[in-house]
């Protein structure tokens, strides 16, 4: 068979013959028998044969002898035309009859008998071509019918164009784009879609004439409205028969759905969803693109960091739904600060973050004031007023040169610094902060690792009963020496501790080495019975909802009973939920275990707190304890506290008792008893005992009766500082600066007044300095107290506690280290002259210092990088003593 074009000599045409069986030998079988050789022939002599036939194979024409040509021929022949397909349909009629009209519409060609005795073949081959044609026609029209369905079907919008930009299609989907109906745009130049004066219409010919089709171009169009759509279109070239361009094929989407899910997406992608500011994602970007245009422009950029103070309280107390309104509030507060070029952001949990474009240093520190001040006023939630503050760390490029992460951690930084500096202030980010931080960093893997191999000690220091002078227990301390640094304070590293999160760690450890060495002790007879073991517990280990468990299982691994244990924790570390701290102290009381208010009158419980918290006694800060032979208001308080304590059936422990003064003094106020440098430092469990600790450790552990009778008298002491000042200020202030510039250490000794002269002096410098560890300033006062035995002479082990620790730490930080202390102007009646003239000696002595005595130094410009260490020693009159 052939599917098309016009038959050619290699395959010949294939015919049914289509006869009445009685005409089998008829002259049209004959005739069609003669050319077998140009055609292949198949006879049908009956109707149902031939549908068989027609069924079972395709013919190119089938001739149909109908004799007589009247309605049954028209029937025969419209069944034979239903089932021959593309075949062409010829009938052969009987010479004289006529043809009837229909008959001549059923068939492509009718031929009558006489035709046959000539060339009937050939119009037979014409009839078989134009039904191929038709056929394939009618094939096409179906394919165009077909993908024309298609094209109005899909909802994108398809359109065709000449080269030149006319439109010549234009289906429903571009009707509802666009706007406009096909009868109106068809014909129109393309450019009517395009917004004014766009020049991307020659851009698309230009991309299509090089063979390159355009897929997915998010662009605009102009609608029948005037309104811009946002459409993503794919253009094609459109192709003529040779394969040459004719024209273009658009088909455009409205996308306008889909970049409204991306905004919406990146919008909460980069917000926070509690407060909707900006989160540390989108914080990070706009710092990067405003450090770039103020490097660009010359400009500076601040960062501001923010924490709230006192948020965990409100949370913990009022619930999380009140601390997420606080939270709400407060970015609503900071965004009424900000100006329209300012990013406030939130970057998690109570932290905030404002990036100030064209601000510097000064104008970054009123901002902070007034976010402080913004964010501690009240903020009404229902019946409540609840107050919270702000510290906040000040990070400026310049002066600062750094990415945004780095500005970010500097202002992160500088917060912690203002909080740690009493909280609802603002600090300016310094360069030795981060040295600061970097050096806690290390110092906080050094304590981890420290605590994990065993390598703390934990010290006592003995409690005394003001009454017999006797010791009743003692106080366990950790302590920590440094491989390298040699011994850290305690005010050192728990802290440390605390900030990265492994303080209930280290309270545990040494809860759990305090409880066995004191149940050693007590078993061996190398302690007497009844005296009990105080430790400290932080508010994380308050915070753990297993304590008392915890507590439980450590008294039955070291043996230790209940009664010979009490914990102690300040006011600051109780957890502002108490409930919690009630059920908790609850719990450590039911197991038979004392529980001691720490650092009493420093935090800021309720006294009503005090009277519900299971506690049986409270600790007298040291800070209190100091003044209060000389300070008034700070005897006031103790007396207070006191007298409360004893009200409530609470037992009284004063800290920090350093002079026979003040024990008199606790003595006389009623307080039960005492702990400090007056008794002992805090020493190894193994010096407590065999003359190992210092003559009064060994006398205070003898029986009570040992002791004479404490005399019942009320103590008043005061101190004078003599108003004349050395009149060296400004030149001191001199070598100071010279000396610390050049990379030398100081200690100075001297009263408020001078170090406050000195400070403003030296102006910026001495912030840096105390920063950086090359400065450290002592009250003389204070100094010549805490270095005066019982014997009114210098002692020499305190002297090693407060001085020379002091000069071997800066003597770490630097190899020229220089002293100014300022000790005679301090006098009588509290202190002798002769401690101040001693202490004069052994500063002479440490660390190979040079003296000078002068009251004017010569050259002040000579105070450069070769400054000598200096020693200005000052008599009371102000004049210089050796």
């Amino acid at each position: 068979m052939l599917s098309g074009g016009v038959p050619s000599a290699l395959c010949p045409p294939t015919v049914l013959v289509v006869t009445d069986g009685s005409r089998e030998g008829s002259a049209i079988a004959a005739s069609v028998n003669t050319v077998a050789r140009d055609v292949l022939v198949t006879h049908a002599l009956t109707l149902p044969s031939a549908l068989v036939a027609l069924g079972s194979a395709t013919y190119d024409c089938v001739l149909v002898e109908v004799g007589t040509p009247d309605l049954a021929a028209a029937d025969v022949t419209d069944t034979v035309r239903g089932h021959a397909g593309s075949a062409a349909t010829v009938l052969v009629v009987d010479d004289d009859c006529p043809i009837p009209a229909a008959l001549e519409d059923l068939a492509d060609l009718v031929l009558r008998h006489g035709d046959f005795a000539g060339d009937w073949l050939r119009p037979v081959r014409l009839a078989i071509e134009h039904a191929r044609v038709r056929a394939a026609l009618r094939e096409s029209e179906a394919a165009v019918a077909r993908l024309s369905g298609i094209v109005e079907s899909v909802a994108d919008a398809v359109f065709t164009t000449t080269l030149d930009g006319l439109i010549t299609s234009w289906n429903d989907g571009c009707e509802r784009l666009y706007g406009f109906p096909a009868a109106e745009i068809i014909g129109a130049d393309i450019a009517v879609l395009h917004p004014p004066g766009s020049d991307e219409p020659r851009r698309i010919l230009s991309m299509v004439r090089k063979g390159n089709a355009i897929q997915g171009l998010d662009t605009l169009r102009r609608t029948r409205d005037g309104r811009m759509a946002q459409v993503s279109i794919s253009v094609n070239g459109l192709r003529d028969d040779r394969g040459g361009l004719s024209g273009l094929v658009v088909v455009a989407r409205d996308i306008s759905d889909r970049l409204e899910l991306e905004a919406e997406l990146v919008r909460q992608t980069m917000h926070d969803a509690l407060t909707g500011l900006p989160n540390r994602s989108f914080l990070t970007y706009r710092l990067t693109q405003a450090l770039a245009e103020g490097r660009r422009r010359g400009r500076p950029v601040a960062a501001l960091l923010l924490d709230l103070d006192q948020f965990r309280a409100a949370n913990d107390v009022h619930g999380h739904l009140t601390g997420d309104r606080v939270l709400t509030e407060v970015a609503d507060r900071l965004r009424t600060l900000a100006r329209p070029t300012d990013v406030v952001a939130r970057i998690g949990g109570d932290e905030f973050v404002l990036i100030c474009p064209d601000t510097d240093v000064d104008a970054a520190g009123r901002l902070a004031e007034q976010i402080i001040e913004v964010v501690g006023a009240p903020i009404q939630i229902e019946h409540r007023a609840l107050r919270v503050g702000a510290s906040v760390g000040i990070a400026v490029a310049p002066p600062l040169d750094c990415d945004a992460e780095v500005l970010l951690k500097h202002a992160d930084a500088a917060m912690y610094e203002a909080k740690k500096r009493g909280r609802s202030r603002s600090q300016v980010f310094d360069p030795a902060l981060a040295r600061l931080a970097g050096e806690q960093r290390l110092l906080a893997g050094d304590l981890r690792a420290a605590l994990d191999d065993n390598r703390l000690d934990v010290h006592f220091q003995p409690v005394i009963d003001l009454t017999t002078d006797r010791m009743v227990g003692f106080e366990a301390l950790t302590r920590w020496h440094h491989p390298t640094r040699g011994a850290v304070a305690p005010g050192t590293f728990v802290p440390i501790a605390e900030a990265h999160g492994f303080v209930a760690d280290l309270d545990r450890w040494v809860l759990d080495r305090a409880c066995r060495q004191t149940a050693a002790a007590l078993a061996t007879g190398e302690l007497s019975p009844g005296l009990h073991v105080a430790v400290n517990l932080s508010a994380r280990s308050l915070d753990q909802p297993g304590l008392v468990d915890l507590v439980g299982e450590v008294l039955d691994r070291s043996g230790l009973p209940p009664a010979a244990l009490v914990l102690e924790a300040t006011e600051t570390a109780l957890p502002r939920d108490h409930e919690t701290a009630r059920a908790s102290l609850a719990g450590l009381r039911d197991l038979g275990i004392g529980v001691s208010l720490d650092d009493f009158g420093t935090g800021y419980s309720s006294l009503s707190f005090l009277r519900e918290l299971p506690v049986t006694g409270v600790k007298i800060d040291r800070s209190f304890i100091r003044n209060a032979v000389e300070r008034p208001e700070d005897l006031a308080i103790t007396e207070a506290i006191v007298r409360l304590a004893n009200g409530l059936g609470l037992e009284t422990i004063a800290e920090g008792v350093e002079t026979a003064e003040q024990r008199e003094l606790l003595r006389d106020l009623g307080c039960a008893r005492a702990q400090g440098f007056w008794w002992s430092p805090a020493v190894p469990m193994a010096e407590l005992r065999g003359g190992r600790a210092a003559a009064r450790v060994a006398r205070i552990l003898q029986p009570a009766a040992a002791d004479p009778a404490p005399t019942t008298r009320r103590t008043r002491v005061s101190r004078r500082i003599v108003d004349t000042a050395p009149p060296t200020t400004v030149s001191t202030a001199c070598c100071l600066r010279g000396g610390i510039e050049s990379g030398q250490a100081w200690l100075v000794v001297t009263t408020a007044a001078r170090r406050e002269a000195f400070a403003r002096s030296l102006g910026p410098l001495h912030a840096t300095a105390l920063a950086r560890g090359h400065l450290v300033e002592l009250d003389a006062y204070e100094t010549l107290r805490r270095v005066t035995a019982a014997d009114g002479r210098l002692d020499h082990a305190r002297y090693d506690h407060v001085v020379g620790s002091v000069l071997r730490r800066l003597s770490a930080a630097s190899d020229r280290v220089g002293v100014h202390a300022e000790l005679g102007n301090v006098t009588r009646p509290l202190l002798s002259q002769d401690v101040s003239t001693d202490l004069r000696a052994r500063l002479h002595e440490a660390a190979g210092l040079t003296l000078a005595y002068s009251d004017h130094p010569a050259d002040c410009t000579a105070h450069g990088p070769a400054v000598a260490p200096v020693v200005e020693l000052f008599a009371a009159d102000g004049s210089t003593a050796g």
